[in-house]
């Protein structure tokens, strides 16, 4: 009974670790794929940086393999430059109206 209880508790951590690693991945292909876009409007800005946060926090995520780790992380840097660069090009806009 004991080896049943303990056999359902690895499958669940395992589904767990599975799950995250899932989460991870696909919030890291959403993140490659908003860089590539070229439409980086206003609007974007926030959404931009929402994404990178939480690449960062996805990045931290324990059991996390290390390079999906490494990848969120460049990802969420990636998308806080895009951000940084949507918001300059805005301002600059609004300066010159």
């Amino acid at each position: 009974m004991n080896a049943d209880i303990e056999q359902l508790k690895e499958q669940y951590r395992r589904l767990q670790e599975l799950a995250s690693l899932l989460s991870a991945t696909v919030l890291r292909n959403a993140a490659v794929q908003i860089i590539q876009e070229h439409n980086l409007g206003g609007d974007n800005i926030n959404q931009l940086m929402t994404l990178a946060e939480e690449c960062f926090t996805c990045a931290s995520l324990p059991g996390l393999k290390h390079s999906i780790a490494v990848g969120l992380q460049a990802a969420g840097h990636e998308l806080m430059a895009k951000a940084v660069e949507a918001d300059t090009k805005r301002q600059r806009d609004d300066r010159k109206e």
